[in-house]
């Protein structure tokens, strides 16, 4: 039996997230696992961006209600955002499966201090093949922890240092909470050696690694007696730079960095390259070093025991003691001039302590799409990026908030001053961020050369283990690191580097000239921006690439955003056509790149002058996104005097969907081209069981929408006190709406949440036109496909034995009021309404179920 959860007030616009959260759980401890979704789905929704808790009650609100495949994703979510939290890692053990589940089972037998948990956990690792396992916890004194294992053999446990190592066996404990079923098991607890230098402990059994971390330092260098390094050289001749490069594993990787840094450091005079074999496992890594290294391509420095990434650069550092160096990570890709331009710009720059270049992967300096790991391009294509680069934004330092650890430039005063890298961070990541925060601290700036780009693989994934390292120290860098949050969220807000990506975009466009020219779509709002990038997935599967140009009022700037839906270049260039300079400018682009096609929607929202300009230079097509162009939305009303010489101009009138060719046809009375466009096969829902529940898409968060819900909720509480509305969308005032009891409004949902919302919520019908039609909208669609009952505005009368009874069809122009109330009948009484009937509150005709 489901005991009755008190429903917040939802008053206050500064707590809601709070209330949204106590809510779920109080529905939770009530069983009212619909509304408990429905609470913590919104919560996952909204600003501030939820943390791992939020996620952890979605998923298990969706676990109550049998939505297993929807609960895991949101315990994954968590995970994300939450590595280290066990309530996911065991919900994730005991809900997943694959690799997912194998990474929670890891997480809980290395963290979770419940006995009976970590069995379980041995016993799924065990099962996918891992058979075994240790816990390893270290303070600054100390380390302790258990291993498990199968075979004769006992494990050892190694802790070694720059310069010494030291080992001891761990015999298996017959006794021991973890010795089960065959398993052999041993505890351990050790005294940590002073050491100013990041200590590596390795547990191996029978030739195989059980597990390996590496210790922070526990002790801080003394250096006070340090020798000092000579100053920078004042004379003509030029310094050395010092490329360091250190390698552990993945052999293909490691060799196509080594050639690109060998043919660049060619090209850079005074250059050098000192690898550093990290005791790489690899025998063909270590093949290949020992090849170069006689061959005097690289100096190679090979470390007895593996010291991780800040011990490798740390030990090459303090055997490098005149010159400025780069550290490379051996994942990325040197185009054969960029050493050269990053030193010159770096010299002609003041102040200079770090430099970081633009890179397909490079956090700030990420190209085309910033902060985001985009695609590691070819090697012609590097080459190409980095000698437009050089073109585009030669001169220019962007400073940033901290340099970047895959090619990090860093000047001989600024390694004078800041000196090795941190052994303080966990496992090493993080240590080229602390570097460079203490390189401010000391006066020196960190900047961005956006005139040379450098090719960086990176990881394919942030997950597990490593984003929980991350996330740990990215804590230690914020404690100890007061502003550093706020100067980057205000580096991500203002975005200084999207000038330079904009420059490298056009001069990446001219230079495309001779390829395949794109189709352009001009639109004007948000709405009409996802039909567009819908119209370009229309025109890809064709074979012809699409670009959008995305008109924005913004004060007196009217500022029109070029970028390619596919994630591609161009992301970055907005010209300002409120002025006639910004409108040549934008005219001047497109006819450099000789495009295809013009299509215009919305030319409602499009700068007049702009529009005209184009329109005259260019042939174009129209697509129906709206019922703007017409003189009223009513059937037969024509076009709107305003837009027949625009409709008459174009080539074509494109229309996506059977509403959208429906309105063109009876409304405007043109004929239009409907493009190919694979339909979603329909999905079947279960039928819920209880009250009617009412989906409404809700796109536009406008006036209009705003009165037909409140309207709606008035007429559907007298009729029905237990029926409910799930606004699917944003609204002009979430918070007032969701103050009614039958009202739930989901905040900004995509076309992947519709399965998991139609049945986290149990909605049983739809409604897809408010107000202002938004035709071929992928959320509409994507609703249609759900094959549940809907309203929509009936634009043609549907054939005989074409439509379905279960439907209802409004007419259009319909009034809040007059609209509500047809709903209402069509999902609280399920009744058929007459055109004819004209008594209570369907005294006008206001719809009509099909036959």
């Amino acid at each position: 039996m489901t005991a009755d959860a008190p429903r917040p007030a939802f008053t206050s616009r500064t707590l809601h997230h709070v209330d949204l959260e106590r809510a779920a759980v109080g529905a939770l401890e009530a069983r009212d696992f619909r509304r408990a979704f429905a609470l913590a789905d919104r919560r996952c929704r909204i600003l501030p961006h939820p943390g791992a808790r939020a996620h952890l009650l979605r998923a298990e609100a969706l676990f109550r209600l049998d939505l297993m495949d929807a609960a895991v994703a949101s315990i994954a979510k968590a995970l994300e955002l939450e590595p280290d939290d066990l309530a996911a890692a065991r919900r994730m053990m005991a809900w997943g499966d694959g690799l997912a589940q194998i990474e929670a089972a890891r997480s809980v037998a290395r963290r979770d201090d419940d006995p009976d948990s970590v069995r379980s956990a041995l016993l799924l690792l065990e099962q996918s093949g891992q058979d075994a396992c240790a816990r390893i916890d270290f303070r600054d004194e100390e380390v302790k922890g258990w291993v498990t294992w199968r075979g004769e053999d006992d494990p050892h446990l190694s802790l070694a240092q720059a310069d010494q190592s030291s080992t001891v066996r761990l015999p298996a404990d017959p006794g021991h909470r973890f010795a089960l079923n065959g398993r052999r098991a041993a505890s351990f607890r050790l005294m940590r050696p002073a050491s100013t230098t990041s200590q590596r402990l390795e547990i191996a059994q029978a030739g195989r690694v059980i597990a390996s971390i590496q210790l922070p330092a526990n002790r801080a260098p003394d250096r006070r007696n340090a020798p000092q390094r000579p100053p920078r050289a004042e004379s003509a001749e030029t310094p050395p730079l010092t490329i360091i490069i250190p390698v552990y594993r993945d052999f293909a990787a490691t060799r196509a960095c080594i050639e690109s840094a060998s043919t660049a450091v060619a090209c850079t005079p005074g250059a050098t390259i000192v690898v550093v074999d990290d005791a790489s496992p690899e025998p063909d890594i270590k093949h290949l070093l020992g090849e170069l290294a006689s061959e005097q391509r690289i100096r190679l420095l090979t470390n007895a025991h593996n010291l991780g990434f800040v011990g490798a650069v740390n030990r090459a550092l303090g055997e490098t003691d005149t010159g400025d160096v780069v550290l490379l990570n051996s994942d990325t890709i040197l185009p054969k001039g960029a050493l050269q331009r990053l030193r010159s710009a770096v010299q002609s720059t003041p102040g200079v302590g770090t430099a970081t270049p633009l890179s397909n992967n490079g956090e700030y300096t990420s190209f085309p799409v910033a902060n985001r790991s985009n695609p590691l391009p070819l090697p012609d294509e590097l080459e190409l990026l980095d000698e437009l680069a050089g073109t585009a934004n030669s001169g220019i330092a962007i400073d940033i908030p901290n340099g970047i650890g895959f090619c990090l430039y860093i000047t001989r005063e600024c390694l004078d001053a800041v000196h090795a890298l941190s052994d303080d961070f966990y496992r090493g990541y993080l240590e080229d961020v602390d570097f460079c925060l203490r390189a401010a601290e000391a006066g020196f700036r960190n900047v961005c050369i956006p005139s040379v780009f450098v090719g960086h693989e990176g990881s394919r994934s942030f997950l597990g283990e490593k984003r929980s390292l991350v996330l740990r120290n990215l804590r230690v860098l914020e404690h100890r690191y007061r502003r550093y949050a706020t100067e980057c969220a205000a580096f991500l807000l203002a975005d200084p580097l999207r000038d330079c990506r904009a420059a490298l975009e056009l001069k990446l466009l001219a230079n495309e000239q001779h390829t395949a020219a794109p189709h352009v779509i001009l639109c004007g709002s948000a709405i009409g921006c996802e039909i567009a990038t819908r119209r370009c997935r229309q025109l890809a599967a064709q074979g012809t690439r699409g670009l959008i140009v995305h008109f924005r009022g913004d004060g007196r700037r009217q500022p029109a955003a070029i970028f390619a839906p596919d994630g591609g270049a161009p992301q970055s260039i907005a010209l300002d056509v409120a002025t006639p300079e910004g409108r040549d400018a934008l005219l001047k682009l497109l006819v450099d790149l000789r495009i295809r096609s013009l299509e215009i929607a919305e030319p409602n929202r499009i700068p007049g002058a702009c529009l005209a300009q184009l329109t005259q230079h260019f042939a174009y097509e129209l697509l129906i996104t709206d019922t703007r162009l017409a003189a009223r939305a009513a059937i037969g009303s024509g076009l709107h005097p305003e837009w027949t010489g625009l409709v008459e101009g174009a080539r074509r009138v494109i229309a996506i969907g059977e509403a959208a060719a429906a309105f063109s046809v009876s409304v405007l009375g043109l004929e239009v081209v409907r493009p190919s466009d694979p339909s979603a096969r329909p999905a079947r829902y279960s039928a819920v069981s209880g009250p009617a529940r009412l989906g409404l898409l809700a796109l536009h968060g406008n006036a209009a929408e705003f009165r037909f819900v409140r309207a709606l909720s008035d007429q559907m509480a007298d009729a029905d006190a237990d029926a409910g509305i799930i606004v699917l969308g944003t609204t002009l005032d979430d918070l007032k709406l969701m103050q009614r009891t039958n009202v739930m409004v989901t905040g900004a949902i995509a076309v992947d949440d519709v399965a998991t919302l139609i049945e986290g919520h149990g909605i049983t019908k739809l409604v897809l036109d408010v107000g202002e039609p938004a035709f071929g909208h992928p959320l509409v669609d994507a609703l249609l496909a759900t094959g549940l009952p809907a309203a929509t505005t009936e634009w043609l009368p549907t054939p005989p034995g074409r439509g379905r009874t279960t439907d209802l069809k409004l007419q259009p122009g319909l009034d809040a009021g007059d609209a509500a109330a047809a709903v209402l009948d069509w999902v609280v009484e399920d009744v058929r309404l007459h055109p004819d009937r004209r008594s209570g509150r369907h005294r006008l005709e206001v719809g009509a179920r099909l036959p």
